[in-house]
């Protein structure tokens, strides 16, 4: 009976600490219109901050060919029973790369850093794969054209103009056209993308490093004791005598 009793206890703690949970709609950045992600309970709004929601791009553009693009939104801030997020990065399925990539192909990667004209780093990573083997020199050829390109294309745009050009088709066209007079490839992709450093997350970092500057001027030097202070030499205590 102890135990029955007991037992019923603890479902209704569970149940009771369920009631007491709120949902909060998952809302995606301006970037992609704001549609709703999904949902999320907690019992506490400062336990949804950091919680990272997963769709894909078919899901926000309504397009059934984007089914293999996964994005990754992060929730950042709570207003009511909304969650807000921002974009932290995309990539395809493991299945759609594996589909790319066929026997007697070469397949190149290019992974490297982009700065965007408002201040975001992202981790940007590109695979190409042309209709047969090629050698090495061309790999790093084409490798460098994409690198130039999207680098170069960052710094004209700002975050949300540079992640929706990375998920359109422009940018395969644009890649395809770049790479062609070192070798013409059959696909191009942006495979993957990471944003490293939001602009406020600089600001605050360069805030630490002044405050550890400012307490290191500030630090008092050591005040020398009695004890410590240089003792007379024998000779001066002969002169004095």
């Amino acid at each position: 009976m102890a135990s029955k009793r007991a037992e019923r206890a603890a479902a209704r703690r569970v149940r009771d600490k369920w009631r007491a949970k709120v949902w909060y709609t998952i809302i995606a950045p301006d970037t992609f219109s704001a549609k709703e992600l999904g949902m999320t309970p907690a019992n506490d709004p400062n336990k949804v901050i950091g919680r990272i929601a997963e769709a894909t791009l078919y899901d926000l553009t309504g397009d059934f060919k984007k089914m293999h693009v996964k994005l990754y939104f992060k929730i950042n801030r709570i207003q009511g029973t909304n969650a807000y997020t921002r974009f932290i990065g995309h990539e395809m399925t493991t299945d759609y790369i594996r589909r790319m990539v066929r026997r007697r192909r070469s397949r190149i990667d290019a992974i490297f850093p982009v700065l965007t004209a408002d201040g975001y780093k992202l981790r940007v990573k590109v695979i190409a794969v042309p209709d047969k083997r090629i050698k090495s020199s061309i790999k790093s050829e084409i490798r460098k054209k994409i690198m130039d390109y999207l680098f170069a294309k960052a710094t004209e745009m700002t975050f949300s103009e540079y992640v929706k050009y990375l998920l359109s088709e422009d940018v395969r066209k644009d890649l395809s056209k770049v790479v062609k007079p070192a070798y013409p490839v059959r696909r191009i992709e942006v495979r993957k993308s990471e944003v490293l450093v939001f602009p406020e997350e600089k600001v605050v970092e360069l805030e630490r490093e002044e405050e550890k500057k400012e307490i290191e001027v500030e630090a008092p030097e050591e005040e020398i004791t009695e004890s410590e202070e240089e003792e007379p030499s024998k000779e001066m205590q002969v002169e004095e005598e």
